[in-house]
C-alpha cells in the first residue's frame, strides 16, 4: 500500500525503547544528546518575535528565490562571518524553509530516480532519509580515523559510479568535528571536475569551528592549517553549492530558515538558478513574515553564538578532564561542531555501552552505530547542554566508565 521510500515508522531501536519505558515510569534522564539551541538556556535575541511584526510580513508577493532584502542582508552578513576569496552575491542565493529542504531541492535539481550521492561516514542519518524520499542511492565514502579524521580522495574516487552525480561533505562534520582543509577542498574540486560532478557542502556548523585551539586539536599540521570558510565562495571553477540555516548559525530552529549559495562556473550558476527557482516555486514553502524578519534575526545573532562557542570550549574540556583518567576511553579529536565522539576498549558493543549507561546512571548518549562508526566501540555526546547538567552527566558518564570491563584497553 505505502512507498517503499517511507521506513515502517513503528519500528525502534532497543535504545529508543529504553527511553520510551523510563519516561513511561516517569524516571529521570539526563540527557547527552540534547541538540535543540532553544532547550539549553543559552541567551535569545530579544527581538527575535518582534521582527515578525513587520507590516510588510502581511503583503504576499512571492519571489521562488527569496525576498530580494532577506538576501541581500544574507549576503552581507556571511561576507562578514565567512571571509573567502570572493563576495557572496544575493543572486547565487536561494531561501528555502530549512537545510533539509535545500538538500531536497538539490537532489531534484541533480538526480533521477535511482542516481547517486555521495555522503561522508560515519555521519548525521538524515542523508539516507532525504535521498531515499527523493529516489536518490546514498552511497557513504568513509571519513578514515588516524592520527585525526581525514578524508582519502581515493575513497571517494573508488565509489564514483556513472550514476553518481554529487559528492555531499559537512565542513565542520557532525559528529566527528573533522573540518575541510583548504587542500582537501582543492583535491575534492579537481576529482568532481574530472568525473563531471556537483560538490556540495554542508556549513551549518561553520561558525563553530576549533581549528587552532589546542583543546581541541592538538595537532601542529591541523592547528596551523585553515578550514575553508565557504567553499562556495572558494573559487570560481567547478560546481559547488554551500548550504547554510538559522538553527544552528542563530539559534533559531522553531524560525525554519534555510538557505543554498551557488557557486563555481557561470554558466552552472545561471543553469542551476533557472532550474531551483522552477522548484522553488512549485513549493513557495518559506513564510513571507520569516523573510521580512531575516535581516533582523542575522544582526540580533552574534550574542548566541560567542555564549555557544564558550559553552562548547568549557564542555568540552570538563569531558577531557573526565576521561583523562586511565581506561575511562578517548575523546577523539576535533576541529568544530557540536558533539564530542568517545572511543572505548572493544569489550562490548556501543549500543549496549548506551543502554547500560541509561539503566545504570539514567544517563543518555547516542551509540555510534546510529552514526554508522565502524571498526570500534564509539559514543557520541552532544556539548550543548547547561554546563551544571553537562558537567553532572559526564561525572556518571565516567562513575560508569570506571565499573565497565576494559579487556586489556584495546580500541
Amino acid at each position: 500500500m505505502f512507498s517503499r521510500r517511507v521506513p515502517d515508522p513503528a519500528h525502534r531501536n532497543p535504545l529508543a525503547r529504553a527511553v520510551s519505558r523510563r519516561r513511561r515510569l516517569g524516571a529521570p534522564i539526563l540527557d547527552l544528546t540534547l541538540a535543540n539551541p532553544t532547550q539549553v538556556g543559552l541567551v535569545s535575541h530579544p527581538g527575535v518575535l518582534a521582527a515578525l511584526t513587520d507590516p510588510a510580513g502581511a503583503t504576499y508577493a512571492p519571489d521562488p528565490c527569496g525576498d530580494a532584502g532577506a538576501r541581500v542582508a544574507l549576503a552581507r552578513d556571511l561576507a562578514r562571518r565567512r571571509p573567502a576569496k570572493l563576495k557572496p552575491r544575493p543572486q547565487d542565493l536561494v531561501l528555502a524553509a530549512s537545510t533539509s529542504e535545500a538538500y531536497s531541492w538539490l537532489f531534484k535539481l541533480l538526480c533521477d530516480p535511482g542516481d547517486e550521492i555521495l555522503v561522508p561516514a560515519p555521519g548525521y542519518p538524515l542523508f539516507a532519509h532525504l535521498a531515499a524520499l527523493e529516489g536518490v542511492i546514498a552511497v557513504t565514502y568513509p571519513l578514515a580515523l588516524q592520527d585525526r579524521w581525514r578524508l582519502d580522495l581515493e575513497d571517494v574516487a573508488v565509489r564514483v559510479t556513472s550514476r553518481t552525480r554529487a559528492v555531499v561533505v559537512v565542513s565542520p562534520h557532525n559528529p566527528t568535528g573533522w573540518t575541510l582543509s583548504n587542500g582537501e577542498a582543492a583535491a575534492l574540486m579537481k576529482l568532481a571536475a574530472a568525473r563531471n560532478l556537483v560538490v556540495i557542502s554542508d556549513e551549518v556548523f561553520a561558525d563553530f569551528q576549533f581549528t587552532g585551539h589546542r583543546d581541541w586539536c592538538s595537532l601542529p599540521e591541523q592547528a596551523a592549517g585553515k578550514p575553508a570558510p565557504c567553499l562556495a565562495l572558494a573559487g570560481r571553477g567547478g560546481r559547488r553549492v554551500s548550504l547554510g540555516g538559522l538553527s544552528k548559525e542563530a539559534g533559531l530552529p522553531q524560525m525554519k530558515v534555510g538557505w543554498l549559495l551557488l557557486g563555481g562556473e557561470a554558466r552552472w550558476r545561471r543553469e542551476a538558478l533557472a532550474r531551483l527557482e522552477l522548484i522553488a516555486d512549485t513549493y513557495l514553502s518559506l513564510a513571507t513574515p520569516q523573510q521580512k524578519a531575516l535581516p533582523a534575526w542575522l544582526r540580533g545573532a552574534r550574542p548566541y553564538r560567542r555564549e555557544l562557542r564558550r559553552r562548547l570550549t568549557e564542555n568540552r574540556r570538563v569531558l577531557a578532564r573526565a576521561l583523562s583518567r586511565k581506561n575511562r576511553g578517548e575523546l577523539l579529536s576535533s576541529a568544530g561542531g557540536w558533539s564530542a565522539v568517545i572511543r572505548l576498549p572493544m569489550v562490548r558493543d556501543d549500543q549496549e555501552d548506551a543502554l547500560a549507561l541509561l539503566r545504570e546512571e539514567g544517563v543518555l548518549v547516542h551509540p555510534g552505530y546510529y552514526y554508522d562508526f565502524t571498526g570500534g566501540t564509539f559514543l557520541v555526546l552532544s556539548l550543548l547542554p547547561r554546563p551544571g547538567d553537562f558537567a553532572e552527566g559526564v561525572a556518571r558518564l565516567a562513575a560508569y566508565l570506571d565499573r565497565r570491563p576494559q579487556g586489556g584497553g584495546k580500541f
